[in-house]
């Protein structure tokens, strides 16, 4: 009897343990689905196309005179993993040989970047705007903070290239945008395609930017954030083919062979200027260069815009 007494609480004793090794690993995986599909799906329910309009609307951007003045070509383009990619493609007057693609921030569209298209255009750029991943009407709902969004700009890219016979391709991110920039800059294809990138107050990791909105959350400080952020990142292995590390962009930046422009805003409260500099730091290319202005996020081609774009464009050529 004894014996038989004893086996029985072995047996409950590791079916209590099983039990909590799986209610664990059930409170884990809600946990990690959480922080997962509330990175990638920021945007549901979000007017980004709207979002844009307004915050133009704050910069006291003038919209209706720009786009008479600009006609812009509409076009899609579909990216290497089969994304449908919407395009709008605006030639310089000029017949000018060189292009820019624009890639624009986080809750906004390609619209949000009209004030420097205007800007490239003045000085007979041709521009290139597209909507990122899980922004405007592009077809994928979810935003990777530039990982996958990198490959929408490989099309860009190849489409500038080969169907506009482009001579000078330069690749230019703000905020969000400036993160996509970055991460396509570490790849083989931008080595071989693109002249120059230009990173405009980029946002350096998708991590930091997450535990930065968890730790404002009611609540946020019962919960280890290690454990929370560990829970995310298997989801996002598991489930998506996606790690945080894939968007540290100070860690990946030690790839980016491209000739690179870093932009720092000295007034930025969401990429703050230190994080900025340690960014550029770490850039792997024998070009590059810090610019700063005083100015807030992405606020510099706002504030002086003709400053901004002749260093932007000195640069570019060499002429700094």
């Amino acid at each position: 009897m004894k014996k038989k007494g004893k086996k029985i609480v072995i047996t409950v004793v590791v079916s209590l343990m099983v039990l909590i090794a799986i209610l664990g690993i059930g409170m884990s995986l809600m946990v990690g689905k959480m922080v997962a599909e509330g990175l990638l799906y920021q945007n549901k329910g979000n007017d980004t196309k709207q979002n844009s309009i307004k915050q133009l609307e704050v910069w006291g951007f003038d919209l209706e005179h720009f786009q008479e003045q600009y006609t812009g070509e509409e076009l899609s383009l579909e990216a290497s993993d089969g994304v449908s990619v919407p395009v709008t493609y605006y030639a310089s007057t000029k017949q000018n040989a060189s292009t820019v693609i624009l890639v624009h921030g986080a809750g906004g569209d390609r619209v949000s970047v009209a004030p420097l298209a205007k800007l490239y255009l003045e000085k007979g750029w041709n521009v290139m705007t597209f909507d990122q991943r899980g922004h405007g009407d592009n077809s994928s709902d979810k935003v990777s903070f530039g990982y996958f969004e990198a490959r929408d700009v490989e099309c860009l890219v190849d489409y500038a290239r080969q169907e506009l016979g482009a001579e000078k391709v330069v690749v230019h991110g703000q905020s969000m945008g400036g993160a996509t920039a970055a991460l396509y800059a570490t790849t083989e294809h931008a080595r071989e395609y693109i002249d120059a990138v230009i990173l405009d107050s980029p946002v350096d990791s998708m991590e930091r930017m997450f535990c930065g909105v968890f730790s404002q959350m009611e609540g946020s400080e019962d919960i280890p954030m290690d454990y929370v952020v560990a829970c995310g990142d298997f989801y996002l292995k598991l489930f998506y083919g996606l790690s945080f590390a894939d968007a540290e962009t100070i860690d990946r930046m030690e790839e980016n062979q491209v000739k690179t422009l870093v932009i720092l805003s000295e007034q930025d409260d969401i990429c703050f200027p230190e994080i900025v500099e340690e960014l550029y730091h770490n850039i792997a290319a024998e070009e590059k260069a810090l610019m700063r202005v005083d100015s807030e996020h992405i606020e510099g081609a706002i504030d002086d815009p003709d400053g901004y774009i002749e260093q932007v464009l000195a640069f570019i050529e060499g002429t700094e």
